[in-house]
C-alpha cells in the first residue's frame, strides 16, 4: 500500500484511517498465517526454519512474516532495505513451498507485511 502524507491527511479528516490501518494489518497477519502453514506442512521445508541462517529453535517459532526486501515507492521507493540471508533463506522456503503447492502468490518483494 502506497500512501503519501496528501492521503493520510484526507484519511484521517473522513475518519478512515485507523480502518485502514485495521484491514491492512488483518491482510498481513492472514498472509503470514498463509505463508506460515504452507512451509509447515513440508516437513523437508520446515526443518530448514532450524538450520543457518535461520536458526529458529523449532520449525513453529517463525510466525510466516518475511520482512519486505525493498522500500515502498512511498518512502522513496525501491532501494533495497534488507539484504539479510535470514530474509533471502525465508523468502526460498516460502517460494519453494508455493512450487511444490502451485500455489498462485504475488510475489514476496511485492508484499510488505506488519504482523
Amino acid at each position: 500500500m502506497n500512501l503519501t502524507e496528501q492521503d493520510v491527511r484526507e484519511l484521517r479528516k473522513q475518519g478512515d484511517l485507523v480502518r485502514l490501518i485495521k484491514q491492512a494489518r488483518a491482510q498481513a497477519t492472514a498472509e503470514n498465517a498463509r505463508r506460515r502453514a504452507l512451509v509447515l506442512k513440508h516437513p523437508d521445508l520446515a526443518a530448514k526454519l532450524t538450520e543457518a541462517p535461520i536458526n529458529h529453535t523449532t520449525p513453529q517459532h517463525w510466525t510466516g512474516y518475511v520482512p519486505p526486501a525493498h522500500d515502498p515507492e512511498s518512502f522513496g521507493g525501491g532501494r533495497p532495505i534488507n539484504t539479510s540471508p535470514i530474509r533471502a533463506a525465508l523468502a526460498a522456503l516460502v517460494e519453494e513451498a508455493e512450487r511444490r503447492d502451485g500455489a498462485s502468490h504475488r510475489g514476496l518483494d511485492a508484499q510488505t507485511s506488519a504482523a
